[in-house]
């Protein structure tokens, strides 16, 4: 009985301190809460779609061999600095994924940071707005459009999806599906009310940020290179490119992303079967459902697929492929303007040229040159 009256004690002295804590917390001024977070973890757990970046973060991050230098703004969103946005009269939300984000490269040398800087060269009263982080899909597009629009109640003027034939995996494989209060889970976690709940409580209680922050750091030796390597290191990335791109184009085809399980769906008539049809169709309500939102509030939606190097080397099946385009054409009907991405890769001569030319090597993701070229395509096709 004894044991029974002290749990029972002890959940009851818990939940009072956790609602006191929450409370507390809630009151705080947003910049103290900022400041509160944990300064080692940059890339975030979100309670509302997953993970995100850390607001008005400053460090190095690394993508394949190089290391670049990422800020955040206050809204946790891929920027040039760490700053305070002030919304003006057209703002433009772009999300995606690690193509979005511009991974392995500064923002201002990806196609978002080049839209950006384009538009505001000729434009005073536009703000742009990257909110695309590494291993998003069209689920948590979903939550996080509804968490900006509908919770943030960001003035957002236009939306821009950049989808990719990973998304349709990502979403096969990797996410549970949004519940009814946009709330996206990971598919590996079985009981979601506790892990909603264990969410909540990294997010909302001073217990937790304090004890996140004098916990020892995970690793030590990532932060002495962020104090030491100061400099940029595009010299020697540029060097390594160099050297990379004089490969053959036979060893090109044996790269190991030209047979990823992300995309054979879109090869292979057994997976396409088996889950590829499937995804691509729920893929397209999380995208129907976007576009209900932004009709609502009156945004301009806009869809991109930007052909990816898989898709320029080695060609899909046919049929497969056009049952995607086609369901993204589809959404057309509802007030959604589609774009293929398709047209920057072919000033080259031949598609390894145009492989060497526009990706990182041995990658999927654009290199500078490639995000130059894109940001003209993009441009080009929406009428910002």
């Amino acid at each position: 009985m004894r044991i029974l009256k002290f749990i029972r004690n002890f959940f009851i002295i818990l939940s009072i301190y956790l609602t006191v804590d929450v409370i507390f917390f809630y009151l705080l001024p947003n910049d103290l809460k900022t400041n509160l977070y944990n300064n080692r973890a940059h890339r975030i757990k979100s309670f509302y779609y997953h993970h995100d970046l850390r607001p008005m973060a400053s460090f190095y991050d690394q993508w394949g061999y190089e290391k670049y230098k990422i800020f955040t703004n206050n809204l946790g969103f891929k920027d040039k600095s760490n700053r305070e946005i002030e919304f003006k009269k057209k703002n433009i939300l772009f999300i995606g994924d690690s193509f979005t984000e511009g991974v392995g490269i500064k923002y201002e040398d990806t196609f978002v940071g080049i839209i950006d800087d384009k538009l505001k060269s000729i434009k005073n009263d536009v703000e742009v707005l990257n909110a695309g982080v590494q291993s998003y899909s069209t689920s948590i597009y979903l939550s996080k459009i509804h968490y900006l629009l509908n919770i943030k109640k960001l003035p957002i003027t236009d939306v821009v999806i950049v989808v990719s034939g990973g998304d349709i995996f990502d979403d096969a494989f990797k996410y549970m599906e949004v519940d009814e209060d946009y709330i996206l889970n990971h598919v590996d976690h079985k009981n979601k009310t506790m892990i909603k709940l264990i969410n909540f409580i990294k997010s909302n209680t001073l217990i937790y940020q304090i004890i996140s922050r004098i916990t020892p750091p995970k690793v030590i030796p990532s932060l002495v290179m962020s104090l030491f390597e100061k400099q940029d290191k595009v010299k020697n990335y540029e060097m390594r490119e160099k050297e990379l791109k004089k490969i053959s184009n036979e060893e090109i085809l044996k790269m190991n992303f030209l047979n990823h399980k992300d995309y054979s769906y879109l090869y292979s008539i057994k997976e396409f079967d088996d889950w590829g049809k499937k995804s691509i169709d729920y893929s397209i309500e999380n995208l129907k459902k976007i576009a209900e939102m932004t009709n609502k509030n009156n945004i301009s939606l806009n869809i991109l697929y930007i052909y990816e190097p898989i898709i320029i080397l080695k060609k899909p099946n046919k049929q497969l492929f056009s049952y995607l385009i086609e369901s993204f054409k589809s959404l057309e009907k509802y007030n959604v303007n589609f774009f293929e991405i398709s047209d920057f890769y072919k000033q080259y001569e031949n598609k390894f040229d145009a492989y060497k030319g526009l990706f990182f090597i041995n990658d999927i993701h654009l290199n500078k040159q490639g995000n130059n070229q894109v940001a003209n395509e993009i441009i080009q096709k929406i009428k910002f």
